[in-house]
């Protein structure tokens, strides 16, 4: 094999001065420059790369551009490279990429990348869930769960593949060699505003929201409306958006989150489910509302009295809260035998959404958790004790606020008890007004938001194919 160097620059100049190229008899140049080509360099002639099985790369170049170069070699059909990062003055670390045993052609037309940040947005826990278990056609793409370590040896080679990247909230990469197109899925229906909306928004410091969102080719939508709240909030454009439902609300009619919820607190067994999950309050420093504005603040508050509701009435009530806020709880739960915390470490390889439908009731305030749960069409209990400086404060986009909440607003313990005894003597009385709220959510109330997700691949891929071949045929 021959050694050829790609990039012939100063940093290349280092390379070779640094002596981390000693143990190579380096043969040949390559450089993209034309005017480089035939030129005497290191005492060897420039070249215009090409081909040759023949030549090992050695990539000589920063790293801010070894995407761009990883891109072009593939294209030209190198499997194998070289590259040195540079850690410091004269100091460079060696990564060899061999990506012979992949099928680069292939994945330029079927890599999927989910872009796995937080598993509490659960949108590419879901997407994951339901290729793994064979509940959705993926028309024979390749997915694979990532993330943002740089570290990794397949990342740059997954972003030059891919075909389609898909996100629920940032995407980290803009470089042009990146040709993938970005799905955002998000991570809930706005209630609270966000971006332009948002009170305090500052073009100079809080400008990258609309950097962020030019660079999505599709946004999913759970209908017109959504399409309406999220323009306002981040300044996109109508055809952007393409209403599949989302995906984490397949896992409502796909997964038994009883069973899920049993196997990591077995004293729920057999128990009617109350689900407690608020918004945050406080994060970075940022407070929202009133720091103690949750239920286990209130006036009324008691530990002891709760519990004794919950035996008598055989519930189990589960805390899921932001984890910042667990630690509230957490000592409460450890030695209760009706009450349990469900946090981010319990989740493990699962996601919230995995146990969402174990909950018979639904307990929150400001959280768009409930949106997603309508879909169950099972009660929802609101609470509203800081709803005023959470209003001034954060504020909500949607108005008038009371037309969205479609269960009883409280701000008691003691009134908590009487709704809850209500439905559980069986006069469920906001049943109606759910089912009267849905479409202004929803347009699909099924589990196929994975499958239309898909389908919007593979349509838009059939698309892309037709327009090249037209273009080449002109």
């Amino acid at each position: 094999m021959k050694n050829y160097l790609f990039g012939i620059s100063i940093y290349a100049d280092n390379l070779m001065n640094s002596g981390v190229l000693n143990e190579y008899k380096i043969e040949g140049l390559f450089d993209n420059s034309a005017s480089k080509w035939g030129r005497q360099i290191f005492g060897l002639t420039v070249e215009r790369p090409y081909y040759n099985p023949e030549i090992e790369i050695i990539v000589s170049v920063k790293e801010s551009y070894h995407i761009e170069i990883m891109k072009q070699l593939l294209e030209l059909g190198y499997r194998r490279f070289i590259f040195f990062l540079k850690k410091g003055e004269g100091i460079y670390e060696k990564k060899i990429h061999d990506y012979s045993g992949v099928d680069y052609e292939r994945d330029k037309e079927n890599l999927v990348l989910l872009f796995l940040e937080h598993r509490s947005y659960s949108n590419i826990c879901a997407l994951e869930y339901m290729v793994k278990n064979n509940l959705v056609n993926t028309y024979a793409y390749r997915i694979k769960v990532i993330n943002s370590d740089k570290e990794r040896d397949d990342y740059k080679y997954e972003l030059v593949a891919a075909k389609y990247i898909i996100t629920e909230r940032w995407w980290h990469v803009y470089d042009p060699a990146v040709k993938a197109k970005v799905i955002q899925c998000w991570h809930g229906f706005p209630l609270k505003t966000m971006g332009h909306m948002l009170y305090n928004y500052d073009k100079i410091t809080d400008g990258f929201i609309d950097y962020e969102w030019e660079h999505f080719d599709y946004i999913l939508s759970y209908g017109i409306n959504y399409n309406t709240f999220m323009s306002a909030c981040y300044g996109t454009i109508q055809k952007y958006y393409t209403i599949t439902g989302m995906p984490r609300n397949d896992l409502l009619f796909h997964v038994d989150g009883k069973k899920n919820l049993e196997r990591i607190m077995t004293e729920s067994k057999g128990k009617k489910i109350i689900l407690y999950m608020p918004t945050f309050r406080e994060m970075r420093g940022i407070v929202n509302g009133d720091k103690e504005g949750y239920l286990y603040y209130w006036s009324d508050f008691d530990i002891e009295i709760l519990q004794k509701f919950c035996r008598e009435r055989n519930l189990f009530f589960l805390f899921k809260l932001h984890p910042c806020d667990v630690s509230n709880v957490s000592e409460w739960c450890a030695w209760s035998d009706c009450m349990g915390a469900l946090t981010d470490e319990m989740l493990m390889d699962k996601c919230m959404y995995e146990y969402l439908n174990a909950a018979d009731f639904l307990i929150t305030d400001y959280s768009s958790v409930y949106f997603d749960y309508m879909l169950l069409n099972r009660p929802i209990i609101f609470t509203n004790k800081d709803e005023e400086s959470y209003g001034s404060g954060r504020g909500f986009i949607m108005e008038p606020i009371d037309f969205w909440r479609p269960g009883a607003v409280v701000h008691t313990m003691d009134k908590i008890f009487k709704e809850i005894d209500k439905v559980l003597d069986g006069k469920d009385e906001y049943r109606q007004k759910r089912e009267e709220l849905m479409p202004f959510v929803h347009r699909y109330t099924d589990g196929g938001s994975t499958q239309r997700l898909f389908d919007l691949m593979k349509r838009e891929s059939e698309e892309s194919d037709k327009k090249e071949g037209n273009i080449e045929k002109v």
